[in-house]
């Protein structure tokens, strides 16, 4: 990117330490392993398959193998975690969001709040309607300070300044209209479901009936956006 412009996203230095991270517990378990199916044969007199199998290669095959597979493993790890958190990047005009199912851009004046909610970055426009939340972690909370700081956006911190406002939804109560309550019971089965794209959509109609939402877990929080 040009120096017009902050990327922030998780550094690819971290992969390493993951693989390397891996790689010692594989070593690690492939000690291990003698022992714990030891340990189950004595108890209940039985051992999962796979332990069994491992526990039967001497230590000169498994120490390799189970390094290898942990190696492997961190960096499988490290790279869910990429795709989770995605790229964000800032410039005076605009602010490009990417993640694993795609790419959005935000104009600067579109966007009147930015902040984290958790591990989720969340951009707002002037009457409090959600343009955008997307994953990302609590431990990018400086760089991202720092980008959006440096172009003059409203960086508002690592917590939702309207986090009192939300309350969790409970299904047929008299504070929702039966409309909403039909959004959010179809965007529960949705995420129950994996529907991923179908849920964002369920999101998005909720915005239009005047409705934030957000997840705690299992459960769907909501907000109302205030009148224009």
């Amino acid at each position: 990117m040009s120096e017009q412009s902050i990327t922030v996203t998780l550094d690819s230095k971290l992969m390493p330490a993951f693989a390397v991270a891996g790689a010692v517990l594989g070593a690690a378990t492939a000690f291990l392993v003698g022992p714990v199916v030891s340990w189950l044969l004595d108890r209940v007199d039985s051992a999962p398959g796979p332990l069994r199998l491992i526990d039967q290669l001497p230590l000169v095959w498994s120490v390799p193998l189970l390094t290898v597979f942990g190696a492997v493993g961190g960096w499988i790890v490290f790279s869910l975690w990429n795709d989770e958190v995605g790229r964000v990047v800032v410039d005076e005009e605009k602010v490009r969001i990417d993640t694993k199912t795609g790419s959005a851009e935000f104009t600067r004046d579109e966007v009147s709040q930015v902040f984290l909610d958790k591990d989720e970055m969340v951009l707002t426009d002037a009457v409090s309607r959600e343009l955008s939340r997307t994953g990302s972690d609590s431990g990018l909370a400086g760089r991202l300070a720092e980008a959006f700081t440096a172009f003059g956006y409203p960086w508002q911190g690592a917590k939702d300044p309207r986090d009192s406002a939300f309350v969790e939804w409970v299904d047929r109560s008299g504070a929702l209209d039966e409309s909403v309550h039909t959004l959010l019971r179809a965007r529960r089965r949705a995420f129950a479901d994996g529907r991923a794209g179908e849920a964002e959509s369920l999101r998005e109609q909720l915005a239009a009936q005047g409705v934030v939402v957000r997840d705690r877990g299992d459960k769907q929080q909501y907000r109302r956006i205030p009148a224009a």
